[in-house]
């Protein structure tokens, strides 16, 4: 049955205090019979009991149950043989004091796969009549005197009839009466099944024992049949044996019977009172008065004292297998159902102190906490293209310092582009809200990325129609709302949403007014006009990027021909029909001679004055046609916009001449995210942190939980229940605590996210929404799950032995 070969253990291996506590033992052990390891205190008995019941590892060495080495397997399959085969009874008893006495044995039978209530209830039954406890069956067991603890103990260790019975000091802890019937019942159950006890009482061994194992220092110094059969004398302390004492006087009169028995020659001197129905006593002698009625512990016996013979303790018959249903076949099992899990974790929260119930307190921050982190990290990475996104998105931005017109002529014959733009298509145009005096001399303004009408057709329209003419124009809600955000003078004139800028008119300096006359939904901050306008409206826009002449500074001195020809007289010469050809004020015609280059330059090239104007309008300006101007631009500017048919050849292509080539939107993006770089890193400092304090706070409150139940832990690996049950323990008791008080936490958290949200200067700070909550209540659930079966995992690692002798927590 068990079999120890050349088994050794050591505590404190290799330091001074090291003590070889299994020193070389080898056993062989029948199937039956009850086997006493005798020796002092600190010989190695309950080591040995614990590395043969699979409790606590040993060094070296092998031990077999049924032929199967549990010395070297892993935990699992450790207690998977020892909670089989394997019935423990332990000196401090090692029951759940919160369980009733019937519970406390039932639980044994789930671990082994039974779960038919009535076999349950027909073996608990059984088996508390057996020990004389069916009476206090449903009794919490903290209330058990400690004999009815053991009897208890030895129940639960017989009720899923064990092939081996563990017995360690059973009697250690009780009375000379409750030894020999906890002995009595050991003795019995030892007929059918292997037992092994250990004890420091040596008659009791000599007596019970069939075989005696007596131990020294860690080693088997004596391994013997006990084959004596001596009668044992072993008196039990609460049993008065009347016979054994002096009769010193009989009184008998008047309905009074009195008995006095003594044994010794103490003189006694009490007054009996009987007064209505009571019986009063009263001594003046300094003694214990004790009563015997049916709950006394004291039994009085009219006989003399006997000592126990072998034949007596024959009389005891524990006849199990006819009570069991041997068709239940045992297997390792969970003590747990998932409804059970729950409700008993809510029961053990619910059952807290008042103490530990205000520290709930502590779970309810760290979830808003948790909330807050989590939402501040997801809107860090909740881009929108609201917040970065500046050019059309079909746009190629190409970087340069410098642009050779020779160059930009020859990128426009390119194949697959539709067209080029100088500098970065942003452009800004003037709305009209002479709607009511207080806003006729605002100066409201949008501005977007110049596009072509021809990008979009009507189905991108939210309000209005597509362009008929040149001066028609579509923007783009995107620009819309970013100028209600920004600027409150179109709210003041009525404009509260994108829909009622329909026909207002734009104005770009020099340009006949434009109109829009739709609003799409291209999510990109677009204004969509003719793409014959595009070099008019960037040239002449107050606020293009990169444009160094705007029409309102004097720099600017060379302007479009072509549109001020109903402003000017031309006077003399003609007009600029070829390249950098000019006319100019004709006050400047002395200075500058008719066909003659004058210094001014545009692309390196000196100009041709060929005419002379005069106008109404004070101008002097250098008039020169369409391609100059365009010359100018180019020039001038230091970034070139692409809109092509196929993005990524051009890419690859203007790549190949070694130019910085983007796409817009990627371009627009990783320029945001270098900008926000610093306020994302010092953010997700911020969360990091709050979330480390929540976390390190959820750990120490429930480890603080967990090492108070350290001994309760203990008891339930000692009896064989599966460390999954323990972690599903505490995973329940977990659960109800974020359930209780985490979950509120958030949701409070959230509403206070909700309304900040609404706040626009902070809302982009955080995130909320319905699946942001989701994450975070699952975020929340699993950083407490993790975190708080963190210590029970570091105790677990542990054989049972090794977490009930843990006095350091």
């Amino acid at each position: 049955m068990i079999t120890l070969k050349n088994v050794n253990k050591y505590f404190n291996r290799h330091k001074k205090n090291q003590v070889h506590v299994i020193n070389n033992i080898s056993l062989n052990l029948k199937n039956n019979g009850l086997v006493a390891f005798l020796g002092p205190s600190g010989c190695g008995k309950t080591t040995l009991l614990n590395v043969i019941g699979g409790l606590d590892k040993i060094k070296s060495g092998k031990i077999y149950i049924d032929n199967k080495k549990i010395s070297s397997k892993c935990s699992y399959k450790v207690d998977k043989i020892r909670n089989i085969n394997i019935g423990y009874i332990f000196q401090d008893y090692k029951l759940i004091d919160n369980l009733s006495v019937f519970d406390n044995v039932a639980l044994v039978l789930t671990m082994i796969g039974i779960k038919d209530k009535k076999e349950i209830k027909k073996r608990v039954e059984y088996v508390l009549e057996k020990v004389g406890m069916e009476r206090y069956k449903n009794r919490p067991s903290s209330m058990l005197s400690g004999g009815e603890r053991q009897r208890v103990a030895v129940a639960r260790a017989i009720v899923k009839d064990p092939d081996i019975i563990l017995a360690d000091e059973p009697t250690g802890n009780l009375d000379s009466k409750n030894s020999l019937e906890i002995m009595k019942i050991i003795k019995s159950i030892s007929k059918e099944r292997l037992v092994l006890l250990v004890t420091h009482e040596e008659s009791l061994a000599r007596f019970y024992a069939d075989r005696i194992i007596e131990l020294s220092d860690g080693k088997a110094v004596k391994d013997f049949e006990n084959t004596q059969n001596d009668e044992l004398d072993y008196e039990i302390d609460n049993n008065i044996y009347l016979k054994d004492f002096e009769k010193i006087d009989e009184i008998k009169k008047d309905n009074t019977d009195i008995n006095i028995y003594r044994n010794n020659n103490d003189n006694v001197k009490i007054d009996i009172i009987v007064k209505n129905g009571n019986i009063y006593l009263r001594s003046n002698e300094n003694k214990k008065i004790e009563v015997i009625d049916d709950n006394s512990s004291i039994e009085l016996i009219d006989d003399h004292y006997k000592s126990i013979a072998k034949e007596d303790i024959d009389k005891y018959n524990f006849d199990f297998k006819n009570v069991i249903n041997s068709n239940f076949k045992k297997k390792y099992s969970s003590i747990f159902n998932p409804i059970t899990l729950i409700k008993n974790g809510f029961k053990k929260v619910f059952d807290y102190p008042v103490l530990k119930k205000i520290l709930l307190l502590g779970f309810f921050i760290s979830a808003m906490f948790i909330m807050f982190s989590i939402s501040s990290i997801c809107a860090l990475f909740n881009i929108k293209d609201e917040n970065f996104v500046k050019y059309n998105k079909n746009y190629l931005i190409v970087n340069l310092k410098k642009i050779n017109v020779d160059d930009y002529l020859s990128f426009e014959q390119k194949e697959n582009i539709n067209y080029i733009l100088p500098g970065d298509s942003l452009v800004s145009m003037k709305i009209n809200i002479n709607d009511y005096y207080q806003t006729s001399k605002m100066e409201n303004s949008i501005s977007g990325s110049l596009s072509s009408y021809e990008m979009i057709n009507k189905d991108n329209l939210i309000y209005g129609r597509m362009p008929e003419n040149d001066t028609e124009v579509v923007v783009d809600k995107m620009i819309i709302d970013n100028a209600f955000d920004n600027d409150s003078s179109l709210q003041m004139a009525g404009i509260t949403d994108s829909s009622k800028l329909l026909d207002r008119t734009l104005s770009v300096n020099s340009l006949p007014d434009f109109k829009i006359v739709g609003i799409s939904n291209t999510s990109s901050p677009t204004i969509y006009t003719d793409k014959s306008k595009f070099l008019d409206i960037i040239y002449n826009s107050s606020n293009t990027s990169n444009n160094m002449y705007s029409s309102e500074t004097k720099e600017n001195n060379f302007m479009k021909y072509s549109l001020f020809t109903d402003k000017i007289d031309l006077k003399k010469g003609r007009a600029p029909e070829n390249d950098y050809e000019t006319i100019v004020n004709i006050s400047n015609k002395d200075d500058m001679p008719l066909n003659k280059e004058i210094n001014e330059k545009i692309n390196g090239r000196k100009l041709v004055v060929v005419g002379y104007y005069d106008s109404k309008y004070n101008y002097n300006y250098y008039f020169v046609n369409d391609n100059t101007i365009k010359y100018n631009l180019i020039k001038n500017t230091s970034d070139l916009t692409i809109y092509s048919s196929d993005k990524s050849k051009t890419l690859e292509e203007f790549r190949s001449m070694n130019l910085n080539i983007n796409d817009s939107y990627n371009y627009s993006k990783d320029k945001y995210l270098d900008e926000v770089k610093d306020n994302i890193t010092s953010t997700l400092i911020l969360s990091g942190i709050i979330l480390a304090i929540s976390l390190i706070e959820i750990f120490f409150m429930i480890r603080s939980s967990f090492m108070s139940r350290i001994k309760e832990i203990g008891i339930y690996r000692a009896i064989g229940v599966k460390k999954s049950d323990i972690y599903k323990m505490f995973s329940s008791e977990i659960f109800a605590i974020t359930t209780i008080a985490g979950l509120p936490g958030i949701v409070f958290m959230a509403y206070i996210l909700y309304n900040l949200s609404k706040i626009k200067y902070i809302s982009g700070m955080f995130l909320i929404n319905v699946n942001i909550i989701i994450i975070t209540i699952v975020c929340t659930y699993l950083f407490n799950l993790i975190i708080g079966l963190f210590p029970v995992f570091n105790v677990l690692k542990k054989r049972p032995a090794g977490i009930l002798s843990r006095h350091d927590l």
